[in-house]
């Protein structure tokens, strides 16, 4: 499909809930889906809100495919009763979660196959006990996660989940740095098979081909940006997709703004990461209020954390990093970067856990 084409099928960004969920006629033909949903980023919208919102964590039996994947940087999750029952146990941890949705960057990659990228702002308490965060803190939080799903008659069938966890453990005032080192101590134990996904993905970022991003799509800006900096070390180049004022929200409460600010945020990664492989996987893009662009890209890294720097001392292993990014382009160059992974998985890997 053309990355415009239903122009009808409006972005939420800058609608407020109730309007985005009013009931209504079909606005696109979504052959296979419940007759609630309007168009693709009315189902995604509204199927989160009946999921989180709700409280009814059981639609997800009806909402993901029966032997669906969910992939993280803590590992795979397969299957729609595994999905209902990780829904559950983050509802014992955070049971006042909302979820607003930021944005939602879809596309179409195959006749009735529809693909979303879908950033979330999540605020909550941490009231319940939990395998990551410890006992409850009883403290307030809210953070940034991108959800990529691959979606198919009204079941997302593949998943690609990216959460700023390192920026929620500051939040319930835990140091990332310890709460890392307890997880990959317990990663350390058992059967070591089951970290065997992480190889296999390092695998894949070295060796399979990038995306093909057609001709004229506005997600080649960005991809171009990321290439020239990652691929080439070609920094200034890279940042002259940038407006010079762009604003960029990276993990980890990394905010600021210019291109100097974007050039730092990805040097932290290349400076500490040796033998670097760079693969963008999916591109998306969408209209915008004003006429600016939202476009999409998935991307991971893997490299040897050979160098100090932002994840300490070296330590010589296998680092992979699972990205998504959301720009606003104008006229052709990026006003906005908001790029979410997850850094305490990072840590994770770094202090020898999930099998680095």
């Amino acid at each position: 499909m053309s990355w415009d084409q239903d122009p009808q099928v409006l972005s939420p960004v800058g609608r407020p809930i109730a309007e985005l969920l009013e009931e209504g006629p079909r606005r696109q033909e979504l052959p296979g889906f419940e007759p609630v949903y309007r168009d693709f980023v009315d189902y995604i919208i509204r199927c989160t809100h009946r999921i989180w919102e709700g409280k009814n964590a059981g639609l997800c039996r009806t909402h993901y495919g029966e032997d669906c994947q969910l992939h993280t940087l803590t590992g795979p999750v397969v299957g729609a009763e595994a999905v209902v029952r990780n829904t559950v146990g983050a509802l014992a941890t955070f049971s006042d979660r909302i979820v607003v949705g930021e944005d939602v960057i879809w596309s179409e990659d195959a006749p009735d196959v529809f693909y979303s990228s879908h950033r979330i702002m999540s605020r909550s308490t941490h009231m319940g006990d939990d395998a990551v965060f410890g006992p409850a803190t009883m403290r307030s939080n809210g953070v940034m996660t991108i959800a990529d799903c691959l979606c198919r008659e009204n079941r997302i069938v593949e998943e690609w989940l990216v959460r700023d966890n390192l920026r929620a453990c500051w939040q319930l005032g835990l140091d990332p740095r310890e709460v890392a080192a307890r997880l990959a101590a317990a990663d350390r134990e058992g059967d070591q098979s089951r970290h065997a996904w992480r190889a296999e993905k390092i695998a894949e970022v070295r060796g399979a081909a990038p995306v093909d991003v057609p001709d004229g799509h506005p997600a080649a800006v960005p991809v171009c940006a990321l290439g020239l900096a990652f691929a080439q070390d070609l920094y200034g180049d890279a940042a002259a997709a940038l407006s010079p004022a762009a604003e960029v929200r990276w993990p980890s409460n990394r905010h600021g703004f210019g291109r100097g600010y974007w050039i730092g945020c990805l040097t932290q990664l290349a400076a500490t990461l040796h033998d670097l492989a760079w693969r963008p996987e999916h591109v998306a893009a969408r209209p915008l209020p004003g006429g600016d662009v939202a476009a999409a890209v998935r991307w991971s890294l893997a490299g040897r954390h050979a160098a100090p720097g932002v994840w300490g001392p070296p330590t010589a292993r296998e680092i992979l990093v699972m990205a998504v990014s959301h720009y606003r382009l104008r006229g052709g160059r990026i006003m906005e970067d908001v790029t979410v992974f997850d850094e305490l998985a990072i840590l994770r890997q770094v202090e020898g856990g999930l099998g680095a």
